[in-house]
């Protein structure tokens, strides 16, 4: 009898002490408007990782903008408090200036050229960059959306942007670039952009269509131009104590949701973009063709600058162009 009683008491003690069955508490969190491509990607993110993890995790998704901007999220993200993050890599060029270089105008020809660079070693590099630095580990990468151009006035060719302010967020790499095309950068934060448009206090802005879209861009900015100048990429991160804390089941659960929930992101931006184009188009917005080779040109032109400021490593650039078959 006693036997039977110190066995059942072993196997409640393994249950407590197993983290697999420990419920262990995750705060998932970013800055993306509600409804935005990436705010819907949380959501499948927490309900993939519910399905697969059972009680293994305790899920508190935190959405919109509640605990701040991209870069308040990303310190929180840091110190632990925010366990996992959704967001762009672009926030980590703070501490690992090579992402810089993705945030650089026509760095990439496309969907499948970024593809070929997340799934390549260059790309594993950097990230390691990220945990050692930062100590945040990406779980998955994908691509998202190309990014395009909101003005106030009609935008043509390069000439129509000369002098105009550009809201930009607050990225090195952005500001450089669109310095180098001839406008005036100026600071907004992304929930502010629509206001400063508004007030035209920015000429322009620029963002992928879901983005722009979810903070009605199109409304106080209704001339939308195709430059397709960068291709914006997502991402969901670990804090990595967060990650090392975890049991080797929890990080496979863990590691599954976030590439399972970021290729069902990538695959809706396909479709997103063009229906929210669309959508624009509908509320009285006026979408223009236009030939980037001048826009593409002058950002080839500066790259040798760029390195040579330090945005990036030097030869990063043609090391990703060369990804491009």
């Amino acid at each position: 009898m006693k036997q039977k009683l110190y066995a059942a008491f072993a196997a409640i003690l393994l249950l407590i002490s197993n983290p697999v069955f420990a419920g262990t508490k995750i705060v998932v969190a970013g800055s993306e408007a509600v409804d935005s491509l990436l705010d819907r990607m949380s959501v499948k993110f927490a309900e993939i990782l519910e399905a697969k993890g059972g009680d293994a995790f305790d899920i508190n998704l935190i959405r919109g903008q509640s605990l701040g901007n991209a870069q308040q999220v990303m310190e929180q993200h840091q110190a632990g408090s925010v366990d996992v993050m959704y967001s762009r890599p672009d926030w980590f060029t703070s501490n690992v200036s090579d992402f810089q270089v993705m945030s650089w105008g026509f760095t990439f020809s496309g969907r499948d050229h970024m593809t070929s660079f997340l799934n390549s070693e260059i790309f594993e590099g950097m990230s390691q960059k990220v945990v050692d630095s930062m100590g945040v580990r990406v779980l998955a990468a994908g691509v998202d959306q190309p990014r395009i151009l909101y003005t106030r006035e009609a935008v043509r060719s390069l000439n129509d942007i000369q002098g105009i302010k550009m809201r930009v967020p607050g990225i090195k790499a952005y500001v450089r670039l669109w310095e180098t095309v001839g406008t005036v950068p100026t600071s907004v934060a992304w929930a502010e952009a629509f206001l400063a448009l508004q007030t035209g206090v920015v000429d322009g802005a620029e963002a992928d269509a879901s983005g722009a879209y979810s903070q009605k861009f199109h409304i106080a900015a209704p001339n939308i131009t195709m430059t397709n100048h960068i291709m914006s990429s997502l991402h969901i991160s670990v804090n990595e104590s967060k990650w090392k804390s975890m049991s080797k089941d929890q990080q496979a659960i863990l590691k599954a949701a976030a590439e399972e929930a970021v290729r069902w992101a990538s695959e809706t931006a396909k479709g997103d973009s063009q229906s929210v184009l669309d959508k624009m188009v509908a509320e009285g917005a006026t979408v223009t063709e236009i030939d980037s080779t001048s826009f593409s040109a002058k950002a080839g032109e500066a790259v040798p600058g760029m390195e040579a400021e330090g945005l990036w490593s030097a030869g990063l650039w043609q090391s990703i162009r060369n990804l491009d078959k």
